[in-house]
């Protein structure tokens, strides 16, 4: 579609006509058509007024003066009236980009549009009203869709959400909280928060998935059932005939009937344990399938990794550690305990501590504090500072890093600042 072609149609609106003909346009098409019609950006009247009078030499009363009931019409009036352009719609855009940064000169560009494309071009530019209203646009982009459908879509999809569904998949446009009855309508990505800030939340239940935790949906029409996938193992499944199943029920359904492998809900049995997982952590809600909702919580393991000094060691049955965070600029605070029970995470972080401040002979047995002068930092996992205890909750070795230094350890009150956020 040229942009000369969608200026005719506004035009004829403007007009009064009230038939918006169906549009036959592809979806970037009507993108960006919708851009230009109803612009997000828009400059006020006075400074398109203001710059076209400076560089016509003309006081900006006088222009104002000669203003009608559209500053568009005036404005467009310097432009051909029969001497249209060859844009296209990303090339309106284009033009429209620099006029929003103030980079153009009026009368070339005048020139460059017949006089009614140039009435849509300032109209977009300044934000006057359109003659026709966005769902109205929307309403003339697929015929097979009801209208009634597309308003009611916007409840809970936006107009670009919409156009993108009226071209590749009008179930998306079906209200997701009777997914059941448009299964289609359920093929959209659940919302999961980062499980950083609400550390205060219980949590019983896991999944470890793969791919980077990112996955896609489909929907088996011959079986009747949506599954989510991240690469090859399925990490949920739900069925329109049995949308009460919860999760473990869903699951356990699927695999009666199919061999493929299976992102199982685990039972949190230590934080240890979470944080040594490649994969991404899920803390899923359990209950029934809900597109609407929110999917439960996501680890972000980085946010609960922190950078301690390693305060004291006993190398006795196991490695313990007590490790500090900085009180100030140079004071430290003790802010955790933990025993280290891998043989090779052992062995590293003794090599450590060995190669620095040498082999402990004498009473190996008993703690040994690490001298003042010396900063070995830990990098320790833990889901939030305990309130009770004022220490980190069930901390977890992640490795020694000896590029790391005093200035990357931890401060204690930022520690206490995201506690229970």
């Amino acid at each position: 579609m040229l942009f000369s072609d969608l200026a005719v149609v506004w035009e004829r609106a403007r007009l009064g006509g009230r038939v918006l003909h169906q549009l036959a346009i592809e979806e970037q098409a009507a993108a960006e058509a919708y851009t230009l019609l109803f612009p997000k950006e828009t400059l006020t009247e006075r400074k398109v007024l203001s710059k076209v009078a400076s560089e016509l030499n003309v006081p900006y009363e006088v222009l104002r003066e000669m203003l009608g009931t559209r500053a568009s019409l005036l404005l467009a009036s310097e432009s051909s009236a029969s001497n249209p352009s060859d844009w296209s719609l990303e090339d309106a855009l284009r033009v429209r980009d620099a006029v929003m940064e103030s980079d153009y000169s009026f009368l070339p560009l005048s020139k460059q549009m017949g006089e009614i494309e140039a009435r849509l071009f300032w109209a977009s530019v300044i934000g006057e009203k359109s003659p026709f209203t966005s769902l109205r646009f929307l309403d003339s982009l697929n015929p097979e869709v009801s209208p009634d459908t597309i308003s009611s879509s916007r409840e809970f999809l936006s107009d670009e959400e919409i156009i993108t569904a009226l071209y590749t998949d009008v179930g998306l446009l079906f209200d997701p909280k009777y997914w059941y009855d448009k299964p289609t309508a359920a093929l959209r990505k659940r919302r999961y928060t980062p499980w950083s800030k609400y550390k205060s939340v219980d949590l019983e239940m896991y999944q470890a998935i793969p791919n980077n935790g990112v996955v896609m949906l489909e929907y088996n029409e011959e079986e009747d059932v949506i599954i989510e996938k991240a690469g090859r193992v399925v990490t949920d499944v739900a069925y329109p005939k049995h949308p009460e199943l919860h999760l473990k029920e869903r699951l356990l359904k699927y695999s009666e009937t199919h061999d493929d492998e299976i992102a199982w809900p685990q039972m949190i049995s230590s934080w240890e344990s979470i944080v040594k997982h490649k994969e991404t952590i899920r803390f899923p809600i359990t209950g029934a399938f809900s597109p609407t909702e929110y999917g439960g919580y996501m680890l972000v393991k980085q946010s609960h990794i922190h950078n301690l000094r390693l305060g004291a060691y006993r190398n006795d049955e196991h490695l313990e550690i007590r490790v500090q965070a900085l009180d100030g600029a140079t004071d430290f605070r003790v802010v955790g305990q933990f025993t280290v029970q891998i043989p090779s995470e052992r062995a590293a972080i003794l090599f450590d501590i060995d190669r620095r401040v040498g082999a402990n002979t004498n009473e190996p047995k008993r703690w040994r504090d690490i001298p003042e002068n010396l900063c070995i930092v830990i990098r320790v996992s833990s889901p939030f500072l305990d309130r009770r205890t004022d220490t980190l909750s069930t901390p977890a070795f992640v490795e020694i890093n000896s590029e790391m230094g005093i200035s990357e350890v931890v401060q204690y009150v930022d520690l206490v600042g995201v506690k229970n956020e």
